[in-house]
């Protein structure tokens, strides 16, 4: 099927519909789709010029403990054991009824989505959780990869699907998954990784003949053009650069949306509800600075729109926010380069360097001062806490050339030859000796030298008698196997050494609206405000801000995304109480 954007109505022709969904990132798309199974006319409307949001450019997967996978595997007893993680995880920071909803609807979700919706996954049999360290914690089978998607399918729609980040692709639009990347790697070893990438190189050659960038889809691109693509074949009605401006009430329901596109104004009329799913408010000077820890994040790798202007929305008409976490973020340390764009790359540190062997990150005193193979979000958290001593913020991750080599360094990727470019723009900061490093990134110089052979001493035994790095399978899962005794603990070189400045950035946000399991908006009574409904990090947290492994973010925005299209086209299997929400059933 040809999907074809001269054939879609014009906006302001489009007065009246069953749901409108603000936001085309995973979680709304989900309402869509879902919605239009049940039989519902859908209409979504995304303040950006392309379909995705932050979802778009993330890796796509999904966290399902209890997946039928699993159970297919035999693992059967995931239920209960995901409990006493999520438990443990959360403990007292937040409600258990949102997790524990979270757990039982997000399998249905899945499986929904594949049976009917023909939006594919695979397990990801060997991505622990990232607190393995507690009860429950699954080595493996809970995170879900996307399926690669054909982008060709989307039609003229495919141009209109926001990209990936571009540091993250090959050649500026080739997409490989991060299994893919570590193959590639071993190319000039490996005769089937250099068939691999011989035909990667060949279908993307193919692709730029006809279009921008490489047509086959994997990660978050690859999710959302599924999902769009299965939405737009059952008839969903999707349009680019639409700010809604008011939500439209009567007697206390909202009702409706108005809107302004191109200078144009409209009113849409939804039977069922608006669903809010704008990505939260990572993208906004404004609420990071009322809502995160100091000093505060100035930069995110999020979508620019995910600015909380739909949290706005809901406010106005008296939703309210949910109580303040820890931090209220979601993290990825990154690191900053300026594009010959002019834009600027925030490039996310996931695994790809901060676990390995060889490198190390230190604060601004030059001390090591966390664990460099935490989880992303686990690590920034680590910065805040000990920037209240010494400064952290920006730290600086180091290794030397043979660590650059082999794992490459943010943006730079294993085996570049050159790295002038890099030093010249200030991304990269060079130093011949120990002490050379230490001028350049302003650290002092017998403080960096005893850091770095102090660390240097733990690699014997592999022990890191400081901070215990690469102590969980988690962590050991992102070092190197051929690093024995410990594959997170390696030597880091006193010559030729490299730094480059990891900054905190906010990936999502955890704080948001309070809303019922179903997700209907509630007001300062606890009540349901009708007609409107939230999902995705516009909702307040079900994990209170904690990150369970792996595509926790998305897999929640689809599970209550799912929920709320389930509820507004009468089929939630959670009957709504009628006289009064009980404290422990919103989220």
């Amino acid at each position: 099927m040809s999907l074809d954007l001269a054939l879609r109505p014009s906006l302001k022709s489009v007065t009246h519909t069953d749901l409108v969904i603000l936001g085309s990132g995973a979680a709304g798309l989900t309402v869509a789709l879902t919605a239009l199974l049940n039989g519902l006319r859908v209409v979504i409307l995304e303040r950006a010029p392309k379909f995705g949001g932050t979802s778009a450019r993330s890796s796509g997967t999904i966290w399902v403990p209890n997946n039928r996978m699993m159970r297919a595997a035999g693992n059967v007893d995931d239920a209960e054991r995901a409990a006493n993680y999520l438990s443990e995880l959360v403990g007292n920071c937040g409600p258990r009824a949102p997790w524990q909803s979270f757990l039982e609807n997000a399998p249905k979700m899945q499986a929904d989505m594949a049976d009917r919706g023909n939006i594919q996954f695979r397990p990801l049999t060997d991505a622990p959780d990232y607190r393995p360290e507690l009860e429950g914690a699954a080595e493996g089978w809970r995170p879900l990869e996307p399926a690669t998607f054909d982008g060709r399918k989307l039609g003229s729609y495919f141009d209109l699907l926001a990209a990936p980040i571009p540091e993250l692709t090959v050649f500026g639009g080739m997409m490989v998954t991060r299994a893919e990347a570590g193959r590639l790697i071993e190319a000039e070893k490996s005769p089937k990784a250099m068939m691999l990438g011989i035909r990667l190189v060949l279908r993307y050659a193919s692709d730029r003949l006809h279009h921008k960038r490489g047509t086959r889809l994997v990660m978050g691109n690859g999710l959302i053009a599924s999902l769009l693509y299965q939405a737009l074949k059952r008839g969903a009605l999707i349009y680019e650069d639409t700010i809604v401006t008011e939500l439209v009430t009567d007697a206390g329901r909202v009702t409706g949306v108005q809107y302004t596109q191109k200078g144009v104004t409209g009113v849409i009329n939804a039977t069922r509800g608006v669903v809010l799913a704008g990505g939260g408010f990572p993208s906004s000077p404004e609420w990071r600075s009322n809502q995160l820890p100091r000093p505060t994040a100035e930069y995110s790798p999020a979508a620019p729109f995910a600015s909380g202007t739909t949290m706005d929305l809901a406010l106005s008409v008296g939703a309210k926010l949910g109580p303040a976490g820890f931090d209220n973020g979601l993290w990825f340390p990154s690191s900053l380069r300026r594009r010959r764009d002019g834009s600027l790359a925030v490039f996310p540190h996931i695994a790809l360097d901060r676990a390995k062997p060889g490198g190390i990150i230190v604060n601004q005193q030059g001390l090591r001062f966390a664990n460099e193979a935490l989880s992303y979000h686990d690590f920034v958290r680590a910065m805040y806490a000990a920037n209240q001593n010494v400064t952290c913020i920006p730290a600086w991750l180091i290794g030397d050339r043979s660590f650059l080599r082999r794992y490459g360094l943010g943006i730079i990727r294993p085996r570049t030859p050159c790295l002038r470019s890099y030093i010249k723009d200030g991304y990269l900061k060079h130093g011949k000796t120990v002490a050379d490093l230490a001028q350049a990134i302003d650290v002092p110089s017998e403080v960096l030298q005893q850091t770095i052979e102090r660390f240097n001493s733990f690699v014997p035994r592999g022990i890191d008698a400081d901070f215990a790095r690469g102590t969980t399978i988690y962590q050991t899962a992102n070092g190197d196997p051929r690093q024995k005794p410990n594959p997170c603990i390696g030597l880091v070189g006193t010559k030729d050494l490299y730094a480059v400045a990891l900054h905190p950035t906010p990936l999502g946000t955890s704080r948001g609206l309070v809303v019922s399991l179903d997700g209907e908006a509630l007001n300062d009574a606890q009540q349901p405000i009708g007609g409107l409904y939230v999902c995705g990090n516009d909702m307040q947290s079900c994990f209170a801000g904690e990150y369970p492994g792996a595509g926790a973010q998305i897999s929640m925005g689809m599970t209550f995304g799912w929920r709320v299209a389930r509820h507004a086209a009468g089929t939630s299997e959670i009957k709504r109480k009628s006289t009064q929400q009980i404290k422990g059933d919103t989220i």
